[in-house]
């Protein structure tokens, strides 16, 4: 059987010494995107650092030392729309499908992703809870609603997300629209609906919708590919459903 066209079946072979090619490939995208997110800061805090020089010591100290954090949370808002302008130039995204690791498709998905991991490792618990890690993950293709709250920054594959109005995603909720099954990638559109409550630590895979006023308990594990309903109560590993919201009556 032929090998599906974006498939590579020489990167399989070499499959470590093409990894670590494309890994300083990406530590060098990396490199250049953060260093140009971090230049404003840095260069407030090298003016600090002049109009300092002739400070006795220990107030020269402090005003460098929050010169740094100036320059850090600097960083954090610029890093947002650099990394998003990049996306733009090179319409990164998460690809729809089932393909190889070792494929064309593998490694957009990985270069995406990383992008979303610097912002991540570096800044994005300082987004939590703020309409900046909204920016973000909409500037990367999230499709988000109005009043939607995010407390988590373990999220991937924003490209193939969609959120409604009014929803909480809570605290360190895993939200990804992939998972790795015998060597292949697979991904699924994710659907959250309005006024959904995700709770703590829940774990959100490819393929999962959920209908409009549902509660996800603590904890709960939606396996890939489930559905839940308008105002169903769902909880457990795997996620089974426990009950139903009552529905509440309308405002006239």
């Amino acid at each position: 059987m032929a090998p599906a066209p974006d498939q590579l079946p020489f990167l399989h072979r070499f499959a470590t010494s093409v990894q670590v090619l494309l890994t300083a490939g990406l530590y060098l995208q990396l490199s250049v995107l953060g260093g140009l997110a971090a230049t404003p800061g840095f260069f407030v805090l090298s003016l600090v650092f002049d109009a300092t020089a002739a400070w006795a010591r220990l107030p020269r100290v402090a005003a460098l030392s929050v010169g740094l954090f100036v320059a850090y949370f600097s960083y954090a808002f610029f890093v947002i729309f650099v990394v998003a302008a990049y996306r733009f130039l090179t319409r990164a995204g998460t690809p729809l499908g089932r393909y190889p690791y070792y494929s064309l498709k593998g490694y957009q998905w990985a270069s995406y992703n990383a992008l979303i991991l610097l912002v991540r490792y570096t800044c994005i618990n300082f987004m939590r809870v703020t309409p900046f890690i909204n920016l973000f993950h909409a500037l990367m293709g999230m499709k988000l609603g109005a009043r939607v709250q995010i407390n988590t920054a373990i999220i991937g594959d924003s490209n193939l997300i969609e959120i409604g109005d009014d929803t909480v995603i809570g605290g360190d909720v895993t939200l990804v629209a992939h998972a790795a099954e015998r060597g292949q990638l697979i991904t699924e559109r994710v659907r959250i609906g309005r006024k959904v409550t995700v709770g703590l630590m829940a774990v959100i895979f490819p393929g999962v919708e959920i209908g409009d006023g549902a509660v996800i308990a603590a904890n709960a594990v939606l396996k890939k590919g489930t559905k839940v309903g308008a105002g169903e109560i769902w909880g457990g590993v795997p996620a089974v459903k426990l009950g139903q919201r009552e529905a509440r009556p309308t405002t006239p």
